[in-house]
């Protein structure tokens, strides 16, 4: 049988067109809850389904947060969750990068993350909807970076701190603030768009420094996002879980360095 944690419940997503977000938003339908998808583009995908509507824009441009939340009360009447998945990642590097692509990175993963986390709150603080919960999407990248890719790491490791300073903030209205980091997940059945953004020799180095051995199904960082927005995470706030397969554990790489036998210690 189905699950219904979220019958009656309405989920804001950004980013919900695609990838990720896409399986968040189809999770929190089929678990029962109706989505309102914040995105660049419709992609289609929730065509026809009476519990998603979709409002296209920029989520960092001014007055898109609230045309966003301003939809779901609307239709549904309120807004219960939020799921900030909408992200910018071009790379580059201290040499090379363009000021201007800098810009869009934090603009896109912090300031917009920042301005609809704001609405959305300020909805739920005046009709005083304990119980409401915020659930960002960072990566793993916020705390083991690459080189090329300072904005991006650099504006998750932002996003997480302000998760966890809005923790703080909202606890005394009851409303709670995750986050879930991400290591590498595959997309490519997820989503249309940019299918060949990652080329396959880093798909296999990116999948060699896992320990579970393979990547992640965007429906596993789903169900990480549904818990957390759930009952069933009532007393956890200002939390960052991973859903990587242990690629954050500790320098995995090194495992084929290890000699069998070597270990001489006494207890």
């Amino acid at each position: 049988m189905p699950h219904s944690r979220f019958e009656d419940l309405v989920a804001v997503v950004t980013g919900g067109s695609n990838g990720i977000g896409r399986a968040i938003a189809a999770s929190f339908v089929e678990e029962g809850g109706s989505v309102v998808i914040c995105d660049l583009a419709d992609s289609g995908y929730f065509a026809g389904n009476p519990r998603v509507t979709t409002v296209i824009g920029d989520v960092a441009a001014p007055g898109t947060a609230d045309r966003v939340i301003d939809a779901a009360v609307s239709r549904w009447g309120k807004a219960d969750i939020l799921v900030n998945d909408a992200a910018s990642y071009p790379d580059g590097t201290l040499l090379d990068m363009q000021a201007a692509a800098w810009d869009q990175v934090f603009r896109v993963n912090v300031t917009g993350a920042f301005l609809i986390a704001q609405s959305f709150a300020r909805h739920c603080v005046g009709r005083s909807a304990g119980g409401a919960s915020i659930v960002s999407i960072s990566s793993g990248s916020a705390r083991n970076p690459r080189p090329g890719g300072a904005a991006y790491s650099a504006s998750k490791a932002a996003l997480e701190t302000m998760s966890k300073v809005f923790a703080m903030e909202l606890g005394p209205h009851g409303i709670r603030v995750n986050v879930v980091s991400p290591g590498y997940i595959d997309v490519r059945d997820w989503s249309e768009a940019h299918p060949d953004r990652a080329p396959q020799q880093l798909r296999d180095a990116l999948v060699g420094s896992i320990p579970l051995g393979r990547g992640g199904d965007p429906r596993e960082v789903a169900s990480a996002v549904l818990f957390l927005a759930s009952a069933d995470a009532a007393h956890i706030t200002g939390a960052v879980l991973e859903v990587d397969g242990g690629s954050n554990a500790g320098r995995f790489s090194l495992a084929a360095h290890v000699a069998a036998g070597a270990s001489h210690g006494r207890g």
